[in-house]
């Protein structure tokens, strides 16, 4: 029996990753008042981002609903494939609930549903590896295995480039937004049980990555032999410096890069970049 492997766009998965493993990928939607769109489908990051700075509230997003997961399932199940669902986290969305009801109502034991309690790249990282695996002709059972002890080992580091999101979002008041840009500060943002934790702010995106990477080495961790993946919004030139930085210091089996996708932007902005990876 062949596997499947389906993620959602909260997970970031670059396209030509997602080609080479005929991973599927589901559209969370985007919502600019009354028009909408699928995330990667109906609208670009650049598309995204140019709409997103210029409208003076946050888009809404929508999360996939049971019935469009039922019929995918349900698709794949009708070609004799099983299917491993490894989405974005429960705790920043309900789609992962919404793969849930589908399966239980379609009481297949050949329907597997992957909480990945991470975000972007961080989870894109568990989808390629499940894909990869299953590519190498693992049973559906495997691969759950493999990839549940791999969530707990995934790291997330995410450097946010502009407050002004943050503060649209209500995540914080108008005046640290603008103390913030006055000063240039850069908050970095882990994952901890499946939740987005602030771990330190800082001035000044260089600054910001030093502590970030010094905070990789002071935990005793190594990234070589790693698979590392880097993705941002609108800033590739950020990309590259971490980049540069890891292989001066490590040295990776493979670095992964991407782009954050209309989701996890609305959230973080344009200039955001982040670094993920499995110890």
């Amino acid at each position: 029996m062949a596997v499947t492997i389906l993620t959602d766009t909260m997970c970031d998965v670059p396209q030509k990753f997602a080609d080479e493993y005929n991973i599927r990928v589901l559209p969370l939607t985007v919502n600019f008042g009354e028009e909408s769109f699928r995330d990667g489908i109906d609208i670009t990051a650049d598309e995204f981002f140019k709409r997103l700075e210029s409208s003076g509230e946050l888009p809404k997003t929508s999360q996939i609903n049971p019935p469009q997961f039922e019929a995918v399932f349900k698709e794949e199940l009708g070609k004799g494939n099983a299917v491993v669902a490894i989405l974005g986290s429960s705790e920043l969305s309900g789609t992962y609930n919404s793969a849930v009801i589908a399966r239980n109502n379609l009481e297949s034991h050949n329907i597997f549903v992957i909480d990945s309690r991470a975000v972007t790249l961080g989870a894109g990282l568990l989808v390629i590896k499940a894909a990869r695996l299953a590519h190498e002709g693992k049973s559906a059972e495997d691969i759950v295995d493999d990839i549940e002890e791999a969530k707990d080992r995934t790291k997330q580091f995410f450097i946010v480039g502009s407050l002004k999101y943050l503060y649209k979002g209500g995540r914080i008041s108008l005046s640290a937004s603008v103390l913030g840009s006055i000063l240039n500060i850069k908050p970095i943002i882990t994952m901890a049980d499946g939740k987005l934790e602030m771990m330190e702010k800082t001035r000044g995106i260089k600054k910001a990555i030093s502590i970030m990477m010094d905070n990789i080495k002071t935990n005793g961790w190594t990234l070589d032999g790693k698979v590392i993946g880097i993705n941002h919004t609108l800033c590739p030139e950020q990309a590259d410096y971490i980049e540069e930085i890891i292989n001066m210091s490590f040295k990776p089996k493979e670095i992964i890069r991407g782009e954050v996708g209309s989701v996890v932007g609305t959230h973080a902005g344009p200039g955001c970049v982040a670094l993920h990876f499995e110890l």
